[in-house]
């Protein structure tokens, strides 16, 4: 575990108990730690982390029990990838890249497809028609 989390929990700690001692539970230090603490989980953490230079919760990353049991998700590109063959994979509406989240392969049965090609061929279909009626004026 890295000291800095022990530091900040044992200063948070202490002078939480002579605040609630005091009765003064209205303060603005202890409001500013609980603000700036780093939790496991939170979505908003990678604003906290901007104002600390090194990593405060700990990397339980390299433990070999976790990877032998597959917890820990490698961070490499897969070998089968778009990136590793060099090709970009056709482009769909959600606009992840292929990589370690995505494969590139597309699933659907195609009916997105059909869909939009349908509503881009409506949309010119109108478009020529307007420019043609507009077109002596």
């Amino acid at each position: 575990m890295n000291s800095k989390y022990f530091e900040i929990k044992d200063v948070f700690c202490s002078r939480l108990v002579d605040k609630i001692r005091m009765g003064q539970r209205d303060d603005d230090d202890l409001n500013d730690i609980q603000k700036n603490a780093v939790r496991w989980g939170d979505p908003m953490a990678h604003l906290v982390k901007k104002k600390h230079s090194e990593v405060v919760l700990p990397d339980i990353g390299d433990n070999e029990r976790m990877k032998e049991s597959g917890f820990i998700i490698p961070q490499e590109v897969p070998k089968h990838s778009w990136l590793k063959k060099g090709l970009d994979a056709a482009p769909y509406r959600y606009g992840i890249k292929s990589g370690r989240h995505w494969d590139g392969v597309d699933r659907s049965n195609g009916f997105e497809k059909q869909m939009f090609n349908r509503q881009n061929m409506k949309q010119a279909t109108e478009r020529e028609a307007y420019l043609w009626s507009v077109a002596d004026m």
